[in-house]
């Protein structure tokens, strides 16, 4: 008996549509991945600016002292100007701590003769 030609490739079409409908399934199945435990990262915490005293300057002609701590401690005298201590420190204001008031220094504070200023690595205002 004589095959039909169309027929043979009516067979090789289906068979290659059939394969190729596999291979999709195939593809889009994922395989299910165990879970993993991950270790928690921690950074290490950021190291603050070390506070350098550039020296006196106008503005900013007090002594200072470093105490045992290893903190240094500003003594205002006459004429100074508490933006020009600041950047003496490299410190805002608000990273200026005075022994005369609670809560540190302020942009609006007066410096007197004698007080004792403290810059800090506070990072608010």
């Amino acid at each position: 008996m004589a095959r039909n030609p169309h027929s043979r490739t009516l067979i090789l079409i289906s068979a290659l549509a059939a394969t190729m409908l596999l291979t999709a399934c195939a593809a889009e199945a994922t395989p299910e991945l165990a879970p993993t435990e991950i270790a928690p990262t921690h950074s290490p915490a950021p190291t603050p600016d070390p506070i350098v005293d550039i020296g006196a300057m106008e503005g900013a002609m007090g002594t200072v002292e470093t105490d045992a701590d290893g903190v240094l401690r500003y003594t205002a005298v006459e004429g100074d100007v508490g933006g020009l201590v600041c950047e003496r420190f490299g410190r805002a204001y608000w990273q200026l701590e005075s022994n005369l008031t609670s809560g540190g220094f302020s942009c609006n504070s007066v410096i007197y003769v004698g007080e004792i200023l403290t810059p800090t690595n506070d990072k608010n205002p």
